[in-house]
């Protein structure tokens, strides 16, 4: 256990998801799981609401055996966690430290005068959960309007918020003695986070059963019969010598490729595998120089995997995201004419760059052919996507690295998420995009529901599996890159799967009646008889369940995502009714 204590606007919670991406520890705000707990409307959460409701405070006895259930779970028991702003009172931290063992307790410690001005200054974004600084990080000009602030970063609010602090801290302190480092919360937010990692770097984080540390694929340390099931090579299965491999080690080497020098049996310093235990250490090349890195953290080199998954945090760093002229957010249904959508469909065809940043020429009798149909079709953007038009020379088998196809070229190019692609195909993307969640008058499409399948050739890359077996795990969302075409007729789909080396992947998806956030557009496609429904993308599912062979999601409608982000920022009222006009 590892807890974060600060003044209010100090950094907590910036420090707590760095350390969390980093360590795989399990942020756990208190205050968090009182308000998930009452609406469970579990036991020991209608207790808590039965104080809320009145305006008391939880007592503190009830809040420590909410804490004492919630660390018992199994992914605080094997991943370790965060405290984020707990214990509060010295009465909390008494009680708590005679149940709970504390590895470090870090102390933020910033100025009163920033704190105030950190606060007051903040401003949130209730459409896209985003927070902003007018001072800092001031927020585009067309999204200003809409920025509201929170009624706890209010002047008198913020300055009665840290007399508390202050009130409390120096009884809290004692109970901790020896274990309390000491940051500097006035530095930039990378160094301050350094700062973090720098103490507990000196943790043990491994254990016999668990021996390897430093896989981004895994939430904490790892033992090698995870690191298999998940496709890392192993001290038993080793890369071959000129296998080209990439390295999943936290670091310096995080996803750079070589090829495969040497492999030798060595005993570990510490780095990456426990102390003292004996792993397949692989020397690689890039060209440049040579590097070292544990078997576990390598896996079989797959270029730019064409069905790329991500979380929302990876939506939100994305190039996409940054250059999306949105005005409401994820639920984006801006109205783009068809004629915008043409001059950019032009600029991104005749500058196309692929994979590797290298030009890819698209031959004027293709530009021509491609603009011919989108000047005849009505819903052009999205009829052409159904095609397959050929841009060019295909000069790869790999499909993520195949732009010779139009549609492949716009998934590859929303895959990649290169900068000078993405921009010159957004307003074309967005045009797709109105038309897919939009009828003409401009009222929201629905979708009428029910469950859709897709077929791939290939199973996604070891990463990805790990990214969906953690989501369902923790029941969090993920997302794909790229829009996604499935059909409503699973043998159609199984085929798909089977067409190359049979050893692909089958998606089953479950679409909620009533669905914002995808069409069928069977009356569009140029296939005859086939009812193909296409989400776009960045579209947010949970995953139901999976395997190797199989995973199965189920979507997640763009209102209720947006809805449900602002109340997990605490938006409630008008905040909350903004969402709900679109």
């Amino acid at each position: 256990v590892i807890l974060v204590a600060g003044p209010p606007a100090a950094g907590k919670g910036t420090v707590c998801d760095g350390l969390k991406k980093r360590y795989g520890l399990v942020h756990i705000s208190p205050g968090q799981i009182l308000r998930d707990e009452v609406c469970k409307e579990s036991d020991l959460g209608l207790q808590v609401k039965h104080y809320m409701s009145q305006g008391l405070l939880v007592p503190h006895e009830l809040v420590i055996e909410i804490m004492h259930e919630r660390l018992r779970r199994p992914d605080v028991l094997n991943r370790g966690c965060l405290l984020d702003n707990f214990p509060l009172t010295e009465e909390q931290a008494a009680t708590f430290t005679k149940r709970f063992g504390v590895e470090k307790l870090l102390l933020i410690n910033v100025p009163e005068d920033d704190l105030i001005i950190r606060s007051t200054q903040r401003r949130l974004d209730p459409l896209t959960g985003r927070i902003y600084h007018l001072k800092y990080r001031p927020p585009p000009a067309e999204i200003a309007a809409r920025l509201v602030q929170r009624s706890d970063d209010q002047e008198e609010s913020v300055k009665q918020r840290i007399e508390t602090y202050n009130q409390h801290i120096q009884s809290i302190l004692p109970y901790f003695s020896g274990k309390i480092s000491q940051i500097d919360g006035t530095k930039a937010p990378a160094e301050v986070l350094a700062l973090a990692c720098e103490v507990l770097e000196d943790l043990e984080w491994t254990s016999e059963e668990l021996p390897y540390f430093g896989n981004v694929a895994f939430a904490g340390p790892f033992s090698i019969q995870q690191a298999k099931r998940a496709g890392f090579y192993s001290p038993e299965d080793p890369p071959e010598e000129g296998a080209k491999v990439v390295c999943f080690q936290r670091g310096a080497n995080w996803q750079r490729r070589g090829l495969v020098q040497d492999v030798s049996e060595c005993t570990s310093d510490g780095h990456g595998l426990r102390k003292g235990f004996e792993g397949m250490l692989v020397t690689l090349s890039d060209n440049s120089e040579v590097f070292t890195c544990w078997s576990a953290f390598l896996a079989p080199v797959n270029d730019r995997e064409y069905s790329a998954i991500c979380t929302t945090h990876g939506f939100l760093s994305s190039n996409y995201c940054a250059l999306c002229p949105c005005s409401k957010g994820v639920g984006d249904v801006d109205c783009i004419s068809k004629e915008d959508a043409r001059v950019s469909l032009m600029k991104w065809l005749k500058e196309l760059e692929d994979a590797d940043g290298e030009p890819f020429e698209v031959t004027s009798e293709a530009l021509n052919s491609v603009l011919k149909q989108f000047d005849s079709n009505e819903d052009a953007s999205l009829f052409l996507y159904t095609t397959h038009q050929k841009l060019g020379r295909r000069i790869s088998l790999v499909t993520g690295l195949d732009y010779s196809l139009y549609y492949r070229a716009l998934n590859n190019t929303l895959n990649c998420d290169a900068s000078h692609n993405v921009k010159n195909a957004m307003t074309l993307i967005q045009r797709m995009i109105y038309c897919l969640l939009s009828n003409p008058d401009g009222s929201k499409r629905l979708h009428k529901g029910g469950r859709v399948w897709k077929g791939d050739t290939q199973r996604p890359v070891p990463l990805n599996m790990q990214k969906l077996r953690e989501a369902s795990r923790l029941e969090r969302i993920v997302r794909f890159r790229q829009f996604q075409s499935t059909t409503n007729d699973r043998q159609l789909a199984e085929k798909y799967r089977k067409r190359e080396d049979g050893r692909g992947y089958l998606w089953t998806i479950d679409i909620p009646p009533n669905f914002w956030g995808a069409r069928d557009i069977h009356d569009i496609s140029w296939k005859d008889k086939e009812s193909e429904t296409l989400f776009p993308p960045y579209s947010a599912f949970r995953v139901q369940s999976m395997d190797d062979s199989q995973c199965h999601l189920l979507a997640v409608d763009r209102g209720s995502e947006l809805t449900d982000r602002a109340e997990r920022h605490g938006l409630r009222g008008s905040a909350v009714e903004m969402l709900l006009k679109y």
